[in-house]
């Protein structure tokens, strides 16, 4: 086996098929000679053809099930993308009710293909995306210069041409017009993105080679300090910089800096594609080559299309009756601001044969992981909080499958809006799982709605503060393993950025489903989180074996496994106290005899 394809075969399978979808430019076509239960119609052989594609199989058949094959909401963005662009609409709706190749080939319309409908050029001057205006409200109103701040950083391994890297960056941010665009809102009534004709990307080099672990490490730390404070002039292009740190003649450490306004985390992982693309290239003696991908103008325009009335009725539906915000976390002693705050971190990796149980769990019963951790989420809250009826916030990635390139757009799309979840103790497990996927499925076509739309209506101190945590689902394409020359490697990746919220579970689905929590540790203790999270792996153990069990069962085990975890916190922490007061005394005693 090559080595890129040794690397492409350690990634998980939710990776292998993004890292696909990246490299596939063909239409999907025939599928090669009929087989008793392959597709017969144009609209079957299509559709099956994509399923084969995304879904990394040798074939499917008619009446294969969606989830039993591997599909989840991750890969319905894809497919219907890809659907879209061969001339088939669908939704992702479809997939999840619908789910045979032959059932959404019958729901299927023709249409002319994506790929064929001209796309206007793009203007240097446009609005903010609904995500946009709050962050751009947040982080120009005073909340700190390190609001919003993305920062990413990793270790290159290997031979690193340091001319050409920088080169690259420079040529991806000339061809992209999303990595050009800085924010002008004074003396405007709205504000407005502007394109700038050209921006000098920012490459520093410090050299550490001179310096131990230990020392770089510290120096590290302090370094990824300042570099959050700088923050930046929202009012100047570009928003990124990078800086590489070298710690060896064969080892750098690379760190990336950009606002939260121009890229979320799946076109994060488009531009860093771009750029080792572009470095193989020069480094190889060959020209560069940047995809024309479509860019925020795209979206906006989708946006004016949409029925807005309707987005406001679903939401109103979903929120209809909500008493009582759901919050976990103590009082807020910045008022709600973001600030440049250290942030905590608790990882918790769930136990291989517990994600495989999951997995044929899910699988066997039509569900996707991320619906089940969603419901182990909400019971979770409900017993923390007390209530039955709990609220908490997911991430979407906001890209319509209905719009041309979605999936290879450049800019802010993603979106937090509000999950409601009824926890009743009398419910049944998998019934109630089922619900739940289909709400999460419903949420989908009205997921670009901003937060303060959605809540708007529910009266003082229920808008805003619904809730004050948020779970965030990694469901896009990393660089991480993609061909960036010979012999250099991307390893220790690691993104910090605070979207604002005390708690954010971030979830890492794959062969080894990691579960990290990001938190305010001045409003939730590490021990607390780390409870949680012990907590919540409990509750999926007990969905797996027990699916017919009433949700009391896993209520009353989490409660169990909560309390238990903070009990042997609170007791490691009163033996490291009472040690430290032995040690104190034994040192009085030895000065005094002294």
């Amino acid at each position: 086996m090559s080595e890129p394809d040794a690397r492409v075969a350690r990634l998980s399978a939710t990776k292998r098929e993004l890292l696909a979808r990246w490299m596939a430019e063909d239409t999907p076509g025939d599928d090669g000679p009929a087989r008793p239960d392959g597709p017969r119609t144009e609209a079957e052989r299509t559709v099956a053809a994509v399923w084969q594609e995304v879904l990394e199989l040798d074939r499917v058949g008619i009446d294969d099930d969606y989830f039993a094959l591997g599909g989840d909401s991750v890969h319905a963005i894809v497919i219907v993308a890809k659907l879209e662009l061969a001339g088939w609409r669908i939704t992702a709706q479809d997939l999840f009710d619908l789910p045979t190749v032959r059932a959404v080939a019958q729901r299927a319309t023709r249409e002319a293909p994506a790929s064929a409908r001209p796309r206007p050029p793009a203007p240097d001057a446009y609005p903010l995306g609904p995500m946009q205006e709050g962050m751009l409200y947040h982080s120009a109103g005073g909340s700190g210069p390190g609001a919003y701040l993305v920062q990413v950083c990793c270790l290159l391994t290997g031979p690193l041409d340091p001319a050409a890297f920088r080169a690259a960056w420079q040529t991806v941010v000339a061809a992209s017009p999303a990595l050009r665009v800085f924010f002008d809102w004074h003396e405007r009534t709205r504000p407005r993105q502007v394109v700038a004709p050209e921006a000098e990307m920012v490459v520093d080099h410090l050299d550490w080679r001179d310096r131990d672990e230990a020392d770089r490490a510290a120096a590290l730390t302090a370094f990824l300090d300042r570099d959050r404070a700088r923050g930046f002039d929202l009012g100047s292009a570009p928003l990124l910089r990078l800086t590489l740190l070298r710690e060896s003649d064969t080892a750098h450490r690379c760190v990336w800096t950009h606002h939260h306004l121009i890229l979320d985390g799946w076109s994060q992982q488009l531009v860093l594609a771009d750029v080792l693309d572009c470095y193989r290239a020069l480094t190889a003696g060959e020209r560069p080559r940047v995809p024309d991908r479509p860019a925020m103008p795209d979206y906006l325009d989708w946006l004016r299309t949409r029925d807005h009335a309707a987005d406001e009725r679903f939401w109103a539906g979903q929120l209809t009756g909500v008493t009582a915000a759901t919050r976990i976390a103590g009082p807020d002693r910045a008022n709600g601001h973001v600030a440049a705050v250290r942030r905590g971190d608790v990882t918790l990796t769930v136990p291989r044969a517990l994600a495989a149980g999951l997995d044929a769990f899910c699988r066997r019963n039509g569900l996707t992981v991320s619906t089940v951790l969603h419901g182990g989420w909400a019971l979770l809250l409900a017993e923390l909080c007390a209530s039955t009826d709990v609220v908490f916030g997911v991430t979407v990635s906001g890209r319509p499958p209905g719009l041309p390139g979605a999936t290879e757009l450049v800019g802010l799309l993603i979106n937090t809006v509000p999950l409601r979840v009824d926890c009743a103790p009398d419910g049944v497990v998998l019934p109630w799982l089922h619900e739940l996927q289909h709400r999460l499925a419903g949420m989908r076509e009205h997921g670009h709605v901003p937060l303060g739309r959605i809540t708007r209506g529910l009266g003082p101190g229920r808008g805003p503060g619904l809730f004050d945590t948020i779970v965030v689902i990694e469901n896009f394409p990393t660089a991480v393993g993609r061909n960036a020359g010979e012999g250099l490697r991307i390893e220790e990746v690691r993104t910090v950025v605070d979207e604002g919220y005390p708690l954010v579970l971030e979830i890492v689905p794959g062969e080894e489903l990691r579960l990290l929590a990001r938190h305010d540790p001045a409003r939730l203790p590490a021990s607390r989180v780390r409870a949680m999270l012990d907590a919540l792996t409990a509750c999926l153990a007990a969905f797996v074996a027990d699916p017919a069990q009433p949700l009391s069962g896993p209520r009353t085990l989490l409660a169990r496994r909560h309390e238990q975890h903070l009990e042997q916190e609170r007791r490691a922490d009163r033996d490291a106290a009472g040690r430290d007061v032995r040690a104190a005394r034994r040192r009085k005693t030895d000065e005094e005899r002294a």
